[in-house]
């Protein structure tokens, strides 16, 4: 019992690291700067509902993508591993990786009125590390109760992030600018960690003699 809700915490605390809000706060404060307070929750939901779906995609039919491919799991743990380690590398750093945005989206964002799919949703939000840490998780879980414990997870990370976003402004003038990096280098190491964690097991699984 202890163990599966130990378990459980991990698994959340890994999708919300990698989900990293508060790198992408200061972003989504200035692009809804202006907007009515029922623009901006209507954006909100959209941005959530958008992640929520990807990532339960990706849960759902992300392993038997690779497979058909025919890519091995191991493979694609330590390619994942090494994905991850790159988004908490540049959260060490207090930047938005470049798997979760480009210098060209972002300057594309400030042109649309509709920016709460792409990219803030994607690939902001559920973005390149997000999506492989789903498909990580996903291999992990053992039955029905196994992928339902996941999708929850997945729902309970989503519903998480609406208080951040929705508090966003005073939020982010409390803890201003060197709050919100100090937060996002604290992040970035757990991340970092969760990224290594990956790469061994694959490793493991690669190189049976070495576990």
């Amino acid at each position: 019992m202890h163990s599966n809700i130990a378990m459980l915490g991990k698994e959340l605390i890994s999708l919300l690291t990698i989900l990293s809000p508060f790198n992408v706060l200061p972003v989504y404060v200035t692009l809804t700067v202006g907007m009515s307070a029922r623009a901006r929750e209507y954006a909100l939901r959209k941005t959530l509902s958008a992640v929520f779906l990807t990532l339960l995609l990706f849960q759902l039919g992300g392993l038997y993508l690779f497979q058909m491919l025919g890519i091995q799991l191991p493979s694609f743990q330590i390619a994942g591993g090494l994905i991850i380690a790159s988004v908490a590398w540049s959260m060490l750093h207090a930047n938005l990786s470049r798997t979760q945005t480009s210098r060209t989206e972002g300057a594309e964002t400030m042109e649309k009125d509709d920016f709460s799919i792409v990219p803030l949703a994607i690939p902001m939000l559920s973005g390149p590390g997000a999506i492989t840490t789903v498909i990580l998780l996903s291999q992990q879980q053992h039955g029905v109760r196994g992928d339902l414990t996941l999708t929850a997870v997945i729902a309970l990370s989503t519903l998480i992030l609406y208080p951040v976003f929705r508090l966003a402004q005073p939020l982010f003038s409390w803890m201003g600018v060197t709050g919100t990096r100090i937060l996002t280098r604290i992040m970035g190491m757990l991340l970092l960690a969760i990224a290594v964690e990956f790469i061994i097991r694959g490793i493991g699984y690669s190189f049976p003699g070495m576990r």
